[in-house]
This record gives structure tokens, C-alpha cells and sequence, in this order.
């Protein structure tokens, strides 16, 4: 493996860790395979080799991410093996798993906002206009999501 592809893996799978809090191995492996940009798959065999760790934490790194729904397996009509890659809409898996987060936090705000009003806030108290851009944000966000989630997915209709 080539230097850039290691440093893109090591970025890309402290990034993941952090955001997504998964755990340092499957990060690792969920990188390798977004860099699989032949989508031939990578087996198991050579997922324990290349990180040159326990089968038992691979197994569970890539049960995980199968679970997750962000990975795949298949077999060759020539081989036994699983071959793993990542599914093919996975940006979209993602999309809708920062739009729900999003979207649950825009309503426990709005709930928050709400509350502070019934307990005899004054609307335009700062804390309360904060909100309401906060709010604001949190709607275009979710709702810029939801256009660029269906654009994505009309792009796989049309494959």
C-alpha cells in the first residue's frame, strides 16, 4: 500500500472514530474499504493481514459495519469467500443518519424554546432569539439534506 492511501486511511479513520465514535478497528477497516475504489471487494484474510490483527477483531469490525448496513459481502461464482465492500448507497445511510440526528435536535430545541416562553420568558430575551436562529439553521439544514438525499438516490435509480 502506497503512503498516501496509509495517510488518507489513518485521516479518514481518526475522522470516522471521532464522529461516528466507532471503535479504532472498524474505523480502520470502514476507511480501507471507502479507498476500495475498484469495488472488487477485500476478503477477510486479507483484512487480517493488512492490519495485522486478531481475526476475532476484524470478525467483529466487520459484523459491525454489516449490521450498520454500511458494508456488504458477496461471493465469486469461483470462490467461497466473502468479499467485503462498502454498500452503494452508503453516502445516502449517511446522509439520513446526520439529518435524523439533526432533526431530533431541532425538536428538542424547539421544545426547549417552547418551554422557556411558557414559563414566562420574553421572546425577545437573547437566549430565546438565539434559539430561533438556531432553529432556523437546524431547518435548512435538515431540509438541504433531504434535497441532496433524494438527489443522491435518483443518481442510483438511473445507474
Amino acid at each position: 500500500m502506497d503512503e498516501t492511501k496509509r495517510q488518507l486511511i489513518r485521516d479518514f479513520s481518526t475522522f470516522i472514530e471521532s464522529t461516528q465514535n466507532l471503535p479504532p478497528m472498524t474505523s480502520k477497516i470502514y476507511s480501507y474499504l471507502l479507498l476500495d475504489c475498484g469495488r472488487n471487494g477485500v476478503t477477510f484474510d486479507e483484512l487480517v493481514e493488512i492490519f495485522n490483527a486478531s481475526k476475532s477483531s476484524v470478525s467483529n469490525s466487520l459484523n459491525f459495519l454489516t449490521q450498520v448496513k454500511y458494508i456488504e459481502y458477496f461471493t465469486k461464482i469461483e470462490d467461497r469467500k466473502r468479499f467485503y465492500r462498502i454498500v452503494p448507497d452508503n453516502l445516502v445511510i449517511r446522509l439520513k443518519n446526520i439529518r435524523d440526528m439533526l432533526s431530533n435536535e431541532r425538536g428538542l430545541s424547539s421544545r426547549l424554546r417552547d418551554y422557556k416562553l411558557e414559563m414566562g420568558r420574553d421572546p425577545k430575551e437573547m437566549s430565546i432569539l438565539k434559539s430561533d436562529i438556531y432553529i432556523d439553521h437546524l431547518e435548512h439544514a435538515v431540509n438541504q439534506l433531504d434535497k441532496t438525499i433524494d438527489k443522491l438516490k435518483s443518481l442510483n435509480q438511473n445507474i
